[in-house]
């Protein structure tokens, strides 16, 4: 049996407008903000209020806001407003499995059905690797006509629990027989806390917060219990129907739990991803084996949490969330040197297409403009 990580977590030097620029007398945020302002008016010109950007080097934090956090106040963005980032929280709950198995607690190819029988049909066939890397043939709750029922009716602050959340998904036809194919479904996600609950006999929130936000001092980072957001926050929008856009600020987590319901500043974010990809948190054979991925029939990629996108300078590693209301996409190079960081408050799925283009034009040039 592997002995637990010890977590050697030296300070991070955060440059939040505050660094040095190679133009004498040009902070580094001010020449971020210069090259990217183009690329955030373009995302800010029909739909989107605000937008957090945040890049690094080295685990050097350069940020900037621009934009609204509140329309109805008025009040500006602020790179330490705290957003609800989506699956980026897949990443977190695989590195709480990972570091399981590393101390001999699981192994990736226990079944599902050791840890929570008779939760799943043919929970035997399904392994733990599988429910990770979305190629356990789970179909994903997202899809079922009864998940967003309640809450598009008005009753945003619904509460669903994970158990019926997974019955959901279950409900649904499988869409294939375990490890022939792969396919994104957040129910692999919800079945992946509910076994880390168990195998630790502690809620998934104790978890994070003892494995991940104490080491690495993410203080603005946590699984809430509740629909409201605590300290400085961005109001998320929404497009209930017909524009204008709804605040649905106020949204019960439950929705989407284990696989996309933790809440954090895009600082907090950069600093995990940095500190995973540079081997703080798991040792390199996990790390590795988070980094391996299968190819679904569509194309898509997945790792162990974590997946591969394509840049006009290379292959980065990451994920890109969305919570109702709320977009954050996280992205570093695979050694987890540079990084780039995008948080809007607005719902994709209420994003014109020209919207969600500029998006990604800005995630590129974020992630991309060293190599110019």
């Amino acid at each position: 049996m592997k002995a637990p990580i010890r977590l050697i977590v030296a300070p991070l030097t955060v440059a939040l407008l505050i660094s040095a620029c190679g133009e004498e007398g040009e902070s580094s945020s001010d020449s971020q903000k210069t090259n990217l302002q183009p690329f955030v008016e373009a995302v800010l010109a029909s739909d989107i209020p605000g937008a957090v950007v945040v890049t690094a080097d080295k685990g050097d934090q350069v940020a900037n806001a621009w934009g609204l956090g509140d329309i109805a106040s008025k009040t500006p963005m602020k790179v330490e407003d705290r957003f609800r980032i989506g699956s980026l929280a897949k990443s977190y709950v695989a590195v709480v499995i990972l570091q399981m198995v590393d101390e001999g607690k699981m192994t990736l190819d226990d079944s599902v059905e050791k840890w929570l029988p008779g939760l799943i049909p043919e929970g035997g066939k399904i392994t733990v690797r599988q429910l990770l890397n979305h190629s356990s043939g789970i179909p994903n709750y997202e899809e079922n006509p009864k998940y967003l029922a309640p809450y598009l009716a008005g009753d945003v602050t619904h509460v669903t629990t994970p158990q019926q959340l997974v019955n959901l998904g279950t409900s649904l036809p499988r869409k294939f027989q375990p490890g022939t194919d792969a396919a994104y479904s957040n129910t692999n996600y919800t079945v992946a806390g509910l076994i880390i609950e168990k195998v630790a006999g502690a809620s998934l929130a104790s978890q994070f917060n003892e494995r991940i936000f104490k080491p690495l001092k993410l203080d603005s980072s946590y699984l809430p219990t509740g629909p409201d957001i605590s300290g400085p926050h961005a109001h998320g929008y929404f497009v209930l129907g017909k524009p204008p856009a709804t605040d649905v600020t106020r949204f019960s987590p439950s929705i989407a739990w284990a696989g996309g319901g933790i809440i954090a500043t895009s600082g907090d974010v950069s600093s995990f991803y940095h500190a995973l990809l540079t081997g703080r948190l798991l040792p390199p054979d996990l790390l590795k084996e988070m980094m391996t991925t299968v190819t679904g029939t569509s194309g898509a990629k997945y790792g162990l949490g974590i997946v591969p996108r394509q840049f006009s300078c290379g292959t980065w590693w990451g994920y890109g969330g969305n919570f109702p209301g709320y977009l954050v996409e996280s992205y570093a190079t695979a050694n987890g040197q540079r990084q780039a960081t995008i948080a809007v408050n607005y719902d994709p799925n209420s994003m014109q297409p020209k919207t969600k283009t500029a998006v990604e034009k800005l995630t590129d040039k974020a992630a991309c403009s060293k190599e110019e």
